[in-house]
């Protein structure tokens, strides 16, 4: 029996020396393993860190340029205030400027106007004058000149008499005429003064021929019409298309 006993222990022994060995081989790999998983989550703790500090100076750095460009965007703000106050107060400057100028150059025109208009009723006062002048000049040559009338044309005194009234009332109502009429300018002036001197000679040969001259002009003919007052007696000379025709 004891050997039988002695077996049985050892069978025990051996048995549980193995199992032993086996559970501690199992607690060896399953502590490595451990080790291993410690390990590798340690990186991936050291890595996670390193990324979250670099993720974090990221944003500081985003953080601090958004910051200074809030800064410079501020900074234009004020200065672009600043610019457009200082450009409306140029505006209203030159606007004021310009309402100066305005005026200046208004009262400039209105004076500059006056001035013409002094100058051109100067300018027609004297041309008038000048008129007047001349008309009375030419009145007393035909006053002289009908006193040296010969004494031969005495019997036609009368009619003489009659047409010299007629043109001193002629030269009368010229000289009225003149002087209440206007001239804007030079030309119109200087046309008066033609159509007094074409009256003139006009005047000067009815009074020598003792005659009343006439003339008229159309298409294609030209008469001229001499009339004597005292004998009645009328002659008609018609220029038509070059020939001399007499009525």
């Amino acid at each position: 029996m004891e050997a039988l006993y002695k077996k049985l222990y050892s069978k025990y022994t051996t048995l549980k020396t193995n199992k032993l060995s086996e559970l501690e081989d199992v607690h060896k790999e399953q502590e490595l393993k451990f080790l291993k998983f410690v390990s590798a989550a340690e990186d991936v703790i050291d890595h996670l860190r390193t990324e979250n500090d670099k993720l974090l100076g990221q944003i500081n750095d985003l953080g601090n340029e958004l910051t200074s460009v809030r800064v410079a965007k501020d900074n234009e703000l004020v200065e672009h205030q600043r610019l457009l106050l200082e450009e409306k107060k140029k505006n209203e400057a030159l606007f004021e400027e310009v309402e100066k100028l305005q005026k200046l150059l208004n009262e400039g025109t209105s004076g500059d106007l006056s001035n013409r208009k002094v100058v051109n009723n100067t300018s027609n006062n004297s041309s008038i004058r000048m008129t007047r002048k001349r008309m009375r000049q030419e009145q007393d040559a035909l006053d002289i000149e009908a006193r040296c009338i010969p004494s031969e044309n005495e019997g036609n005194s009368v009619d003489r008499e009659s047409t010299r009234s007629f043109l001193k009332e002629n030269a009368s109502n010229k000289r009225q005429e003149c002087s209440t009429s206007k001239a804007n300018d030079q030309s119109g002036v200087d046309t008066q003064e033609s159509d007094h001197q074409n009256w003139l000679v006009h005047a000067l040969f009815e009074y020598t021929l003792d005659m009343k001259l006439s003339t008229d002009c159309q298409t294609g003919r030209l008469c001229l019409s001499a009339m004597h007052q005292s004998s009645a007696w009328q002659s008609i000379r018609c220029w038509l298309s070059g020939k001399s025709i007499t009525l």
